[in-house]
């Protein structure tokens, strides 16, 4: 009993201590960072205030120890791929562009004498057939005074260029359209072959030349604007012609074009002596091919052989008209 007695006084005393040293204690004041805690080694060996001079040169710097060429073999097909496009496309569009400025360079002075203003330069002065004979074609166009290829021609695309002439009498004006391959282009050109061999409804791509004269036909004042101070054309000096249709083309193309055009599909088909025998006269009368077909036409039609497509003199649109129109006569009236 004695025993137990004192071993719970002793407890007792032990506790009562250990109170009093927490009373006693000072409040806790936040450790700091710095001391309690370092930044890892990865942190300061590769921080950004780190100078590059004194991080370390490990593996990852070597490109040619993490990369193999199998990693590259994607870029080893597209990279050449894309340079031999490149390659087509400046080849292309630089042949298209020699090759339609040396035909226009050949033609601008036969076009000059038969317009006053040929190309897009305005009224400047244009190389006529004296200045080939007494300069030379070459010295011609390149005079400072006269047109360059370069005014002659429009390039609207890399296979199309165009060109333009006015100012001759009963004529508005002239359309030249210059259709050339698509040498820029390999995929495209070979597709147009392919489909060209295969279907007969696809025409194999060729370098042809258009060339649309539009006539007034008396309707000067509505193609021409005219200015305020300007008095109106008489009546009677207006061209006026009754219209019909007339065309010469290459025996070849003679199904083509009956297909494509609707107004040579109203035509009858002739030969005539005065034309190769691979040539053909669409009209629809024969004393219009006797005015028209001069000896002159038939030499320039044979001169220029297979090259030769069609020459087609026309009244009626190159597309069937989709409505019909009713056209009333009055005898009684004066207009």
């Amino acid at each position: 009993m004695i025993h137990a007695a004192h071993t719970r006084s002793t407890l007792t005393v032990l506790a009562l201590t250990d109170f009093a040293d927490f009373a006693t204690a000072p409040a806790p004041s936040p450790a700091s960072l710095s001391e309690t805690a370092t930044a890892p080694a990865t942190a300061q060996t590769f921080g950004p205030n780190v100078p590059i001079a004194q991080r370390p040169f490990t593996k990852w710097y070597r490109v040619h120890e993490r990369v193999t060429p199998s990693d590259f073999i994607v870029e080893a097909f597209i990279i050449p791929v894309i340079l031999l496009l490149v390659i087509f496309h400046v080849w292309g569009t630089g042949t298209n562009r020699r090759r339609a400025k040396k035909w226009m360079t050949a033609n601008a002075p036969v076009f000059a004498s038969e317009f006053a203003v040929v190309g897009f330069g305005g009224g400047q002065k244009q190389p006529n057939m004296d200045d080939v004979a007494s300069q030379g074609l070459a010295k011609a166009m390149s005079s400072e005074s006269l047109h360059v290829p370069g005014e002659l021609l429009k390039e609207k695309t890399p296979d199309v260029f165009l060109s333009y002439a006015t100012g001759r009498q009963n004529v508005a004006f002239v359309d030249v359209k210059l259709n050339m391959l698509k040498r820029y282009s390999p995929v495209m050109l070979l597709s147009d072959y392919v489909l060209g061999f295969f279907f007969e409804s696809v025409p194999d791509p060729t370098e042809k030349v258009e060339v649309t004269a539009y006539a007034f036909d008396g309707r000067e004042g509505d193609l021409v604007p005219r200015l305020g101070n300007d008095k109106p054309e008489k009546k009677n000096r207006e061209s006026t012609y009754d219209g019909f249709i007339w065309a010469v083309v290459h025996k070849d193309k003679m199904k083509a074009l009956r297909d494509e055009r609707y107004d040579l599909s109203l035509t009858i088909t002739k030969d005539n002596a005065k034309l190769p025998a691979w040539a053909s006269v669409m009209s629809e009368s024969a004393e219009i091919t006797d005015m028209l077909l001069t000896p002159e036409l038939a030499k320039a039609v044979e001169a220029a052989g297979d090259d030769f497509e069609s020459l087609i003199v026309t009244d009626m649109p190159e597309d069937a008209p989709k409505t019909y129109v009713t056209i009333h006569t009055c005898l009684k009236c004066n207009d």
